[in-house]
């Protein structure tokens, strides 16, 4: 799976890569037929699965020991028999009858909610659906999963905490030796279902169905459903479906637990594989999601917000659901075989200005393309052309304090040495020489004059870190595709302001501009950024670092602008507090995301 996680464990990596291609022809069902579930011939064609890890099996039991029930999760299925209420009948007492404990009132409740009234009340004649009860054994050897002061919920006890940064608002668990084993998580205020789906569950599943259909470069089986009425009384939706790129297939599994105040959703994926010994899959993870949602808990404290939707979810514009992720978007974006994009233009012959910065990119390209020994002789011998490096969209040069950290990324790709500092990048205007570049993230502190990437049409994404404020921003009016623009000021320089030397080189050494650029000194026509801003009509993500801007007018011309944020001002200082009040709850109503010097006016998480 592509992208890239920021752990907050130690075990926790970094970076990931999608899981070694295999065939798979059959698909992962589970053992234990459950009341209510649907079935496809894909999922009949499987019975039998083998499970690596055998500590991490969460299935549906019938049964559990009546002297060790607290040592279960109890879930009921909202199919199930028919009773008539008789005088005198109380749920309590119906659910002592079938259950054997009148404590699990709340399922019968939350199955027939036309029937029950307010405390509970039941009248005489009235027709209950009485579910069946399935149980699932918590987990002995938990770390203790997840808490917060609003919620908690049980992990695997081999998995570890780490944030993506590649979706908004995703957190994930994942095996650290198997990180291709992972479960999403994303909880926010349940405002979509605050008395549960109920009767829209048919509606539901065909929108889902739906959704799965209109996903490019990847097909699904058909999701299969299960609907669960949890302890609290909450309704618990769980599907799952296979992920099938041609030449791998990947279980996925999805839970959501429409609780009282929060919406929790869980999206959990893991490969299969197919062997001698037959069908394999590391991890149960359809028994792993359905376990961590049915082990949700709402504590009634209030959420402390960490991250903040800062666009629409993958796949909006085919998904009904606002406030959940499209896993079949998220399947997409990760497992997809995309082609490369094909140079449109005269191809010619290109001069990279570092030979270092040349090699590197050659290497890199040899590496996707996957040359054989003969076609990189060919390759080796012979002068770049920029139908050569078409494939290049993405490209991410970060400087580190630390010697030898310097980050240089190439399309999901990084040089296999350690010592980064050996791929110096000298001048911009070798950036400016990929034709089909879309995305590119500068973190420079020596980078001064950004005026060649203007050169750069087909960017869709630009993020700048550097050491000052930039003043000279005329060139982004060239970039009629840009979507997302950061301009931020660099933490580097500060290290360097209370002493901080860094030793051992910078893979960013040397002049960063272009070359042959005159000095403009005060050029009385260049544009105000507020100026500059009005014409990217595109933007949809917008982030500034500047203390100054007071007029905001710009943002009236942007309007696709999904998220504006704005800093440059210390949060509690008077400043601060001037900007905020500038922004009424009318004002720019295509902006959903707003933050003013790190204050949050808006989110829609």
């Amino acid at each position: 799976m592509k992208g890239k996680k920021e752990p907050v464990q130690a075990l926790g990596k970094a970076f990931r890569c999608s899981t070694a291609a295999v065939m798979v022809i059959v698909l992962l069902s589970q053992s234990l037929t459950v009341a209510g579930m649907e079935k496809n011939n894909l999922a009949e064609e499987t019975e039998n699965v083998k499970f690596e890890n055998q500590m991490q099996r969460y299935p549906l039991l019938r049964n559990c020991p009546e002297e060790n029930r607290e040592n279960y999760i109890t879930l009921y299925a909202p199919e199930g028999i028919s009773y008539e209420v008789k005088p005198g009948d109380t749920l309590w007492g119906i659910a002592r009858k079938f259950y054997g404990r009148g404590s699990a009132f709340p399922g019968i409740e939350g199955v027939n909610p036309d029937m029950v009234g307010e405390n509970a009340l039941i009248f005489p004649e009235t027709e209950l659906v009485i579910p069946e009860v399935y149980y699932v054994e918590k987990q002995t050897d938990s770390r203790g999963g997840f808490s917060a002061p609003a919620c908690s919920y049980d992990i695997p006890s081999e998995f570890v905490f780490a944030y993506l940064k590649w979706e908004t608002c995703l957190e994930s668990v994942y095996d650290p030796d198997e990180p291709d084993n992972e479960v999403m998580i994303h909880i926010t205020e349940n405002r979509m279902f605050p008395d549960g789906v109920g009767d829209r569950f048919e509606d539901m599943k065909k929108a889902i169905r739906e959704s799965a259909g209109k996903t490019k470069g990847v097909s699904f089986s058909m999701p299969e459903f299960e609907r669960y009425i949890r302890e609290d009384g909450r309704e618990l939706i769980f599907y799952h479906f296979i992920c099938d790129n041609g030449m791998e297939k990947i279980q996925y599994a999805v839970a959501y637990v429409l609780g009282k105040k929060y919406l929790a959703e869980f999206i959990g994926y893991c490969p299969l594989h197919v062997g001698g010994d037959g069908i394999s899959s590391n991890y149960a993870i359809k028994e792993i999601t359905r376990y961590m949602a049915a082990s949700f808990q709402e504590t009634g404290e209030e959420k402390n917000w960490a991250s903040m939707k800062y666009r629409p979810y993958l796949g909006s514009e085919n998904w009904a659901y606002d406030d959940l992720h499209n896993p079949f978007a998220l399947a997409s974006e990760c497992y997809a075989f995309i082609e490369d994009p094909a140079y449109d233009g005269e191809d010619h012959e290109i001069t990279i200005s570092s030979r270092k910065w040349e090699n590197l990119l050659r290497s890199m390209s040899a590496h996707h393309f996957d040359m054989t020994q003969e076609e990189w002789d060919e390759y080796a011998g012979r002068s770049i052309r920029a139908s050569d490096l078409a494939w290049i969209t993405e490209v991410e040069l970060c400087e580190s304090p630390i010697p030898g950290r310097d980050t240089v990324f190439i399309t999901g790709l990084s040089p296999r040495e350690p010592d980064c500092a050996k791929y110096e990048l000298t001048t911009l205007k070798d950036i400016a020489l990929l034709p089909n570049l879309e995305k590119l993230t500068l973190e420079i502190g020596s980078a001064e004059d950004y005026e060649v990437l203007g050169e750069c049409s087909n960017l869709k994404e630009l993020s700048i870190e550097s050491a000052k404020r930039i003043e000279e921003v005329s060139w982004l009016c060239e970039l009629p595709q840009l979507e997302s623009l950061s301009l931020r000021v660099s933490t580097f320089p500060h290290l360097n302001d209370i002493g901080y030397v860094k030793e051992g080189g910078s893979t960013f050494e040397g002049k960063t501009g272009q070359e042959d650029t005159e000095d403009m000194g005060e050029n009385d026509s260049c544009k105000t950024l507020e100026e500059v801003l009005k014409t990217c009509k595109n933007l949809k993500y917008l982030e500034l670092e500047n203390p100054d801007i007071m007029d905001f007018g710009f943002l009236d011309q942007l309007p696709d602008l999904y998220a504006f944020c704005l800093y440059g001002n210390d949060d509690e200082s008077s400043q601060a507090e001037e900007r905020q009040s500038l922004f009424q709850e009318d004002d720019y109503p295509q902006i959903k995301c707003l933050v003013v010097d790190e204050k949050w006016l808006r989110n829609p998480e």
